[in-house]
């Protein structure tokens, strides 16, 4: 988790008031901050990332003093409006599509105050930006600059600028090939048509996002007006970024201006304060918590969170302030219900009828599965339930099945949630083809497909697949192990129907029926799919749909 060391002068003087230690120690953790140290000039603490606005001392100091009483309910921030503009280049639609942009005048900075902005920038870009990847963010002296600006894309050799740090300009690619920034985050740029480039109206450069700022617009202590840009993939991610910045700058006295942004088809001034409404029911709020609130009670509580709250007879209105994206359900406003009124103040109680814990009945049919598996000579694997299409659908040489795919992956390694456990297995056998054969593993693990019929529009399912490899691998063998592990599992009367198709050899496969529906499958494994996998051994497999079979035996 990220980490913050606040000095105490520093936090008193954002708090109002100074505390003991213990005091200090208790408010932070009611705050949900895990405290490190605490010593007679500072404290460290380490911030949940679901919470970016913690990223500076003013964050913190803004939500304690809601906690303390001294300021309830949520801030009140007015932006000017708009009095220049960034334009937006229509050749960046495929390379990094959206920009924000505010002015913030009149703050007053010392070197604690720099330090802070440099940082909290810092651990925004890795909250909020997925380490730059998805946000940006370039803090610029105004004063150094011309108005408007352009958001334009360039090719590598077509601007040259003194980078942050640097001493000479460098073209656009020289920065990615020589530069430690342009080193570390070329990736994020690479097989881009275009670069983006942030210009003010003397066609000077002021960022390379996201990259590195240029040396023009550095900030130093006789910094008082300064021009933000954030820039990204993710046009909600921008906005909330922009948010948690200008609020913070406004909370160290900065007045912030808002800048009209110019893309090709509409026009918006930002930063966008307006948030959510939320209706939060009296009756949720008690039966999550278990308590028995009043409804004053739960909007107490909530404005002490730094929210506008407000009660209608049984229901709750409740309004965020603008640096808090982090609220995403009413789970997330109970949670905050609860963190108002303290959790040192919530009693705990003993239930009224003495209950035992006990096993889910999937964690039962598994752990017997599992025994069965085991006593039958084949040794445990567990893999990644993500995957990629290479290896879930090419490899084994059939078609995509209907499946989710990560908006934002990490790699390409792992863009997809796999749909069978089969492939998985085989990936396995490949990393392992020098080890000694025979080899005979299996997997127990979850399957997920896409299922509009939920909330979540996605169904999990437990699967249980198996391999063997080694000289004499055969459908028999396969068809021995199904038929030990069926009866075991108390499986009766299932039958077994041909199936000709990949990744199985023809005439050696078979689908497993029960009851008139599909259990499962089993068979030999094609030597192509063999080849893929740069496998030698023939191999012959299988594979049990789990949660079908808990339901069929009314487990």
């Amino acid at each position: 988790m990220p980490a913050l060391t606040v000095r105490k002068q520093r936090f008193w003087s954002l708090l109002g008031r100074e505390l003991s230690d213990e005091e200090l120690s208790n408010l932070l953790h009611d705050l949900g901050l895990d405290v490190e140290e605490i010593t007679d000039e500072y404290f460290r603490v380490e911030y949940n990332p679901n919470r970016p606005d913690f990223s500076s001392p003013v964050g913190i100091a803004r939500a304690a003093r809601g906690l303390l009483g001294i300021s309830v309910g949520a801030p009140r921030y007015r932006p000017r409006p708009a009095r220049t503009y960034i334009e937006v280049d229509p050749r960046l639609r495929d390379v990094r599509p959206y920009v924000a942009a505010a002015i913030v005048r009149g703050l007053k900075l010392g070197t604690e105050e720099l330090g802070e902005l440099i940082a909290m920038q810092e651990d925004l870009h890795w909250i909020l930006g997925r380490d730059r990847a998805k946000v940006a963010i370039g803090l610029h002296d105004h004063s150094a600059v011309k108005p408007p600006f352009k958001y334009v894309a360039a090719r590598g050799d077509e601007y040259k600028f003194i980078p942050l740090g640097g001493y000479s300009p460098m073209t656009l690619d020289e920065i990615l090939e020589r530069h430690e920034k342009g080193i570390r985050y070329a990736h994020i740029l690479r097989g881009k048509p275009f670069y983006p480039l942030i210009l003010d109206s003397l066609n000077r450069v002021l960022s390379f996002p996201p990259i590195i700022n240029s040396r023009l617009t550095e900030l130093s202590e006789k910094t008082t007006d300064i021009f933000i840009d954030v820039t990204g993939t993710d046009f909600k991610a921008v906005i909330h970024t922009i948010n948690i910045l200008t609020t913070t700058m406004a909370d160290m006295g900065g007045v912030v201006e808002r800048v009209k942004v110019k893309y090709p088809d509409r026009i918006i001034s930002t930063p966008i304060y307006k948030t959510r409404r939320w209706r939060v029911r009296r009756s949720s709020v008690n039966e999550t918590l278990g308590l028995e609130l009043k409804s004053i009670d739960i909007v107490r509580a909530l404005r002490r969170m730094r929210h506008d709250a407000r009660a209608r007879g049984e229901v709750i209105e409740v309004v965020p302030p603008p640096y808090r994206p982090d609220i995403m359900h009413e789970v997330d406003l109970i949670e905050d219900v609860a963190m108002g009124i303290g959790y040192g103040n919530l009693e705990p109680t003993q239930p009224h009828i003495l209950m035992y814990g006990g096993l889910h009945p999937d964690t039962v049919l598994e752990d017997l599965a599992r025994e069965i598996m085991i006593g039958l000579g084949f040794t445990e694997v567990m893999n990644f339930t993500l995957t990629n299409v290479e290896n879930e659908y090419v490899k084994m040489c059939v078609q995509p099945h209907t499946h989710i795919k990560l908006k934002n992956p990490v790699s390409q390694e792992y863009s997809i949630l796999r749909t069978w456990v089969l492939p998985s297995l085989m990936k396995t056998l490949a990393l392992n083809v020098k080890a000694l054969y025979p080899q005979r593993i299996f997997e127990i693990g979850d399957v997920v497909h896409p299922d509009p019929s939920r909330p979540e529009k996605a169904s999990r399912r437990l699967r249980l697949a198996a391999a063997s490899s080694h000289s004499e691998a055969s459908y028999s063998e396969i068809k021995s192990v199904v038929e030990e592990i069926l009866r075991n599992l108390g499986v009766e009367g299932w039958d077994l129907s041909p199936l000709d198709s990949m990744p199985f050899i023809e005439g050696r496969a078979a689908q497993i029926i029960w009851g008139g529906d599909a259990l499962g499958f089993l068979g030999e494994i094609h030597p192509e799919v063999l080849t893929n996998w740069r496998l030698s051994m023939p191999t012959a497999a299988m594979e049990l749909d789990l949660s079908l079979l808990a339901k069929k035996l009314g487990r």
